[in-house]
């Protein structure tokens, strides 16, 4: 998962569910929603879930979670 690095505090996230599922990344503080746009056109909205999960190294990430696949141009 490639997010474009911003200015301020960042939060690591893990994705559940959908083809992104248990990549782990970084995204803006306050992020409630994410949109994965893959090479064929799909595109996977991740909602923050508010919970934090455990990554292998110990550290914790929000959980965001997959609600879907769409086709068509980006609104």
């Amino acid at each position: 998962m490639t997010v474009p690095r911003t200015e301020g505090p960042v939060e690591v996230v893990v994705l559940d569910g959908g083809p992104m599922d248990g990549r782990e990344g970084e995204v803006a503080a306050g992020t409630d929603e994410l949109c994965v746009v893959m090479t064929d056109g799909q595109r996977h909205r991740y909602r923050q879930t508010g919970h934090v999960g455990l990554l292998p190294d110990g550290r914790s990430a929000l959980v965001f979670a997959w609600r879907g696949r769409m086709y068509g141009a980006l609104e």
